[in-house]
């Protein structure tokens, strides 16, 4: 599946006709086997009718009822063939996308909200999906069959065959005047949804924030100002459908008359058999279908073609990160060296958070990084991770740039604790083996015993099978903390990394994790951001950040006495 190759969603889809081969080949032999059809109501009128032929207007009509049944057979096969294969198209641009997502520099994603990428994910494949099933399983097979009843027609009388031609320019100019029109409106439609689908999202996921604040009318004021932008520009585009649409209608109704006329008068002076007039007039709205479903095709199309681009925007994307080293140390110790790095968040390039940072972690040393908001003690846990690129410098992890480091492999041996973990919805099993899916049923427990998890666990009325419900919501802060320890103790990494992980619990909760953090950390290179001071007591070096520098470093009594800015902290602490 190449998106960067197929700029259009036309392109796109005929790319991956092989899962749709079979399927429209059947559709359109669904519109060939009913071709005749106006042609035998013509031969019923002038050869059956006239010779009183009773028996050749039943022969006929079984011809006819024969051809209705095969349509019918070919039209459901092939509904279900396109529609399987579309399927699997869309589950396959599905991965994509959401595989697309894991390799995505974090500079991309700090600028889309997840309602952005929700939308990108489900409702633009969902349009894609909706427009390729038009295409395949309507507007071909409806184009097929316009034509091939056209060419049985100027085969019957080429004069007034070309009489019904006279609608194709026409419908192609309108094309070309209303398409510019109707793409930049759909792109209008399409960014106000994605602003709409990313202001829900957030608000319902503050419910509780919202609702605890009292503050109901400015949220339902906010989403209020979103449904509006996406309603004014529906507005326009339905304006411009219905304009569109009033024009083909009108086009399509001059053309019959015309159509009728000529064959009237032709008919009156003897040029023309009544069954051929009749044929043409059943033939008629058979041959202007196509054009007019030119109508809602056009406008699903850009609607398709925009969801399209969005989702090529993102899977096309240039500001993915750059990792392609594939090597890796023999033995995993987790010693990593910072030399000379300079870093600046994409969005703030000309205000670097390092000009030259360097900082040596040592492999089972347990390193606590303090400091004022925005000193750069997150950054630090960013950029070890390889979350974001360095301008400038050199990272080392065990001797090895980042460059060259098998970087997804790496992450395999890191774990992290953060002050709001994420947890998914599921079971308590579920969430604790997301760390190491092959884990059994005794190493869960195990880690949930070490991160003194298992006893509040095995109190709920499920145990280890109760659902948590969506983020955890069913349980308490210091709950979801030991959840997430537990999680890490499983992995069993090399590097662990603390971000402010005991922050905002009360003391009977803090004691529980601590006890557990201190066991987690046993042998392992570990990192830890903290506010709370006294948290790292026990930290083997302390290194305090100020400025995107280095201030001072030492164990915790060191830099207490030395009257830094150390000291300052601790004494506000």
């Amino acid at each position: 599946m190449d998106l960067e190759k197929n700029d259009t969603l036309f392109r796109f889809v005929v790319s991956e006709m092989r899962h749709l081969r079979g399927g429209v080949a059947i559709a359109i032999l669904r519109s060939l086997c009913i071709a005749p059809l106006p042609w035998l109501f013509g031969m019923m009128i002038d050869r059956h009718v006239p010779a009183a032929d009773v028996r050749g207007l039943l022969v006929t009509s079984w011809i006819f009822a024969a051809l209705l049944l095969l349509h019918m057979a070919f039209a459901i096969t092939a509904a279900r063939k396109i529609g399987g294969g579309v399927t699997e198209i869309v589950k396959d641009l599905r991965s994509l996308i959401f595989n697309r997502l894991q390799f995505l520099h974090f500079g991309y994603l700090d600028r889309s909200t997840s309602g952005r990428l929700l939308s990108k994910y489900a409702f633009d494949t969902q349009k894609v999906q909706d427009i390729t099933v038009l295409m395949l399983n309507q507007f071909l097979p409806t184009t097929c069959y316009g034509f091939s009843v056209m060419f049985i027609m100027l085969l019957v009388d080429w004069r007034l065959s070309l009489v019904v031609l006279l609608i194709m320019p026409m419908v192609v100019t309108a094309r070309i005047f209303f398409r510019k029109k109707l793409k930049r409106q759909n792109q209008e439609v399409r960014l106000a949804q994605e602003k709409l689908t990313g202001s829900a999202n957030e608000m319902i996921s503050a419910l509780r924030l919202v609702r605890s604040l009292g503050e109901e009318t400015k949220a339902e004021h906010r989403l209020k100002s979103d449904n509006h932008d996406v309603a004014e520009t529906r507005v326009g585009l339905i304006n411009i459908s219905s304009v569109f649409g009033t024009y083909i209608f009108v086009n399509n109704q001059f053309v019959s008359l015309i159509v009728v006329c000529a064959g009237a008068i032709m008919v009156i002076e003897g040029q023309m058999s009544v069954g051929v007039l009749f044929s043409f007039v059943a033939a008629l709205p058979i041959i202007m279908q196509p054009f007019t479903m030119v109508t809602q095709f056009i406008e699903q199309y850009a609607m398709g073609q925009e969801s399209y681009r969005s989702i090529r925007e993102l899977v096309c994307s240039r500001y993915v990160e750059q990792w392609k080293g594939d090597s890796f140390p023999a033995e995993f110790r987790g010693d990593i060296r910072f030399r000379n790095v300079r870093f600046a968040y994409p969005s703030k390039e000309n205000t670097p958070v390092f000009e030259s940072l360097n900082l040596h972690i040592r492999a089972g040393e347990s390193v606590a990084l303090v400091g004022a908001s925005g000193s750069g003690k997150s950054s630090i846990a960013n950029l070890i991770l390889g979350l974001y690129s360095i301008s400038g410098g050199q990272i080392e992890v065990d001797g090895m740039t980042q460059d060259q480091l098998d970087m997804r492999r790496f992450r395999r041996q890191c774990a992290i604790v953060l002050q709001e973990n994420i947890l998914l919805s599921g079971s308590i099993m579920e969430n604790i083996r997301f760390a190491k899916s092959e884990a059994t049923d005794e190493e869960v427990r195990q880690a949930a015993i070490d991160a003194n998890a298992d006893e509040f666990i095995r109190n709920l009325p499920e145990g280890y099978h109760s659902i948590i419900g969506e983020r955890g919501v069913s349980l308490s802060g210091g709950q979801k903390q030991r959840l997430s320890i537990a999680r890490a103790i499983l992995r069993n990494p090399r590097v662990l990394i603390l971000d402010e992980a005991t922050s905002a619990l009360d003391n009977e909760s803090e004691a529980l994790i601590q006890q557990a953090l201190e066991r987690l950390s046993r042998g392992r290179t570990v990192i830890t951001i903290a506010h709370r001071l006294s948290t790292i007591r026990n930290a083997d070096r302390i290194i305090v950040l100020g400025d995107g520098r280095i201030l001072e470093e030492g164990d915790y009594e060191t830099l207490r006495k030395a009257n830094g800015a150390f000291s300052v902290m601790s004494g506000m602490g």
